[in-house]
């Protein structure tokens, strides 16, 4: 876990300025009082500075206090709902403006999970993830995935040629690969580059 010690006039100062550092909620945090404050005798001398330690409690927390900062600049009416399984925080969005989070093919969801991992990752060592679902949208998206990846891939056997999908997120093209895996007319592959990278059914030659 990661902990800094820091210096302030007053406990409550020390306190802000380390949270100020981690780039974390007061909710994120373990916080020790090493040294109170003490002000000086007559105003001249004795003094002394407080001194706190804070931990960042689990690095999950510091992911829920960074996605409920960006909701709340995005101005969007939504509400966040955080379970933790296992090595991974599954996040649930929901209400009225969560259509504008998720974004034309989930492209906003998509950002917005990257970047709570990116997060995520700056304070653990641990290979844990985050999944931030909307309404059930992943569920829906998987669904339509599987059903284009089964009629492309029976178009690619009639025409006896490629077929190159839309560029899709590193998720999408994951569930692509995964539904066609068990073919053993076609083989799949991911071409290009971000933000184009897609996936290629080909025929097994």
């Amino acid at each position: 876990m990661k902990r800094i010690t820091m210096r302030g006039q007053t406990v409550e100062e020390a306190v802000e300025k380390a949270l100020a550092r981690l780039h974390v909620s007061k909710e994120a945090v373990d916080i020790v009082v090493v040294q109170q404050e003490k002000k000086p005798f007559l105003g001249l001398f004795g003094g002394q500075e407080a001194i706190v330690e804070v931990t960042i409690s689990h690095p999950f927390h510091c992911v829920e206090s960074f996605l409920k900062h960006v909701i709340e600049q995005m101005n969007v009416r939504v509400q966040l709902a955080c379970q933790v399984e296992g090595e991974r925080l599954v996040v649930f969005l929901s209400g009225r403006d969560v259509a504008r989070v998720i974004g034309k093919h989930g492209q906003t969801l998509n950002a917005l999970q990257l970047l709570a991992q990116g997060v995520l990752n700056r304070y653990t060592d641990r290979p844990l993830r985050v999944v931030i679902d909307a309404e059930g949208y992943r569920k829906r998206r998987e669904e339509t995935l599987v059903r284009l990846a089964k009629n492309m891939a029976k178009k690619a056997i009639q025409m006896g040629k490629d077929i190159s999908l839309e560029p899709m997120s590193a998720w999408e093209r994951k569930v692509i690969h995964t539904a066609l895996s068990d073919d053993d007319r076609i083989q799949t592959f991911s071409a290009g580059t971000e933000p184009h990278r897609h996936v290629v059914i080909s025929l097994k030659r």
